[in-house]
C-alpha cells in the first residue's frame, strides 16, 4: 500500500505519479487497504476540506505481541527474493491546524490484517506516545513549541 496515498496527489500526473515511488510503498494486505485504511484515507481527505491545514504522517509498525510461553516477541513476515519486511501495524499521524489557531493532534493504528471496514475509525484510535515509542519518531515537541493551543484526541476524549 501506498503510504502517502495516491488519491491525496491530484493536482497533477507528476505528483500522482511520485506516489509509486517504491519508498513510498509497504506491503499491507489487501482487504486493510482496500477497506478499512482506505476508509481512514478518505476521512483524511475530508478533513482536509474542513481544515486550515491538516498534516499527514503514516508509516509501517513492527509491534511485539505475546507468544505461548508469555515474553513478548516481535516477529514478522518476509516475502520475496530480496526477503522484504511485511509491517505488523500501519499508523497515521494527523495534525489538524484549525482557523481557530487550535491544533488537534489524532494517531490511529491498525493492524496489517484483514480489518472489518464497519468498525468506527474511532476504535483504532491511540496515543501518540505509543506510535513514538514504537517507530521511534517524535511528533508532538515542536507542535508544543510552537502552540499552548493542542488538543489529543484519543479514544474516549472525542
Amino acid at each position: 500500500g501506498h503510504l502517502a496515498a495516491a488519491a491525496n496527489h491530484k493536482w497533477s500526473q507528476k505528483a500522482m505519479r511520485d506516489t509509486f515511488y517504491l519508498s513510498n510503498v509497504a506491503p499491507q494486505v489487501p482487504h486493510l487497504n482496500q477497506n478499512a485504511w482506505n476508509n481512514l484515507e478518505k476521512y483524511c481527505r475530508s478533513l482536509a476540506r474542513k481544515n486550515k491545514n491538516v498534516y499527514v504522517c503514516t508509516g509501517p509498525l513492527f509491534l511485539p505481541r505475546m507468544e505461548a510461553d508469555g515474553k513478548m516477541y516481535v516477529k514478522y513476515q518476509v516475502i520475496g527474493k530480496n526477503n522484504v519486511a511485511v509491517p505488523t501495524h500501519f499508523f497515521k499521524v494527523l495534525i489538524l491546524e484549525k482557523e481557530s489557531g487550535e491544533i488537534e493532534l489524532r494517531s490511529y493504528v491498525m493492524p496489517n490484517s484483514p480489518v472489518d471496514e464497519n468498525i468506527p475509525l474511532e476504535r483504532f484510535l491511540v496515543p501518540i506516545e505509543s506510535i513514538e515509542r514504537a517507530s521511534g519518531l517524535l511528533f508532538v515537541p515542536n507542535i508544543l513549541k510552537r502552540t499552548n493551543n493542542l488538543k489529543a484526541i484519543t479514544a474516549g476524549n472525542k
